[in-house]
């Protein structure tokens, strides 16, 4: 007889461990997902990060780097949360700032060279990129009331 009590208790022990177990890995799970997740594509957070990217023009063209890996890294964080209508040109348009910002720090000396040279190297690209600013403006100008080029209020024929 006692033998035939202890395994209930054991079955209810493992039962109690089994169950617990689940409940622990549900939890990190749920967690583990939520943190990878980060921030949702939504238009008002991408508004918001692409407004922190709004002087990158005038940043290139200074090539000051106290404000051109800033301005580098909000377009990074706009992509991260673009919604899908634009992201695709957004891609495009960061990966290209990307690669001019990367080989404007690389050179030792002259910024300005190094830019020039980048551009070169990139001609293939241009008019894609060009494409991709041009709706990346006309979106954020439209959807944000952000203007992208500039001061200006509407968009150059």
């Amino acid at each position: 007889m006692p033998e035939a009590e202890a395994r209930p208790r054991r079955l209810r022990r493992l039962l109690f461990v089994v169950v617990f177990v689940l409940v622990v890995a549900g939890g990190v799970g749920a967690y583990v997902f939520v943190q990878s997740r980060g921030e949702t594509a939504s238009v008002p957070v991408f508004c918001e990060r692409l407004a922190e990217a709004q002087d990158l023009d005038q940043s290139l063209a200074t090539l000051d780097p106290t404000t051109l890996g800033p301005q580098t890294g909000a377009l990074q964080r706009a992509l991260r949360v673009a919604p899908a209508d634009i992201e695709p040109q957004l891609t495009t348009l960061t990966a290209f700032v990307e690669q001019l910002t990367a080989a404007v720090s690389a050179s030792p000396t002259n910024k300005r060279e190094a830019l020039v040279n980048a551009l070169e190297e990139r001609q293939g690209e241009i008019d894609a990129v060009t494409a991709a600013g041009r709706a990346v403006q006309e979106w954020s100008l439209a959807n944000c009331g952000i203007s992208l080029n500039g001061t200006a209020t509407s968009l150059p024929d």
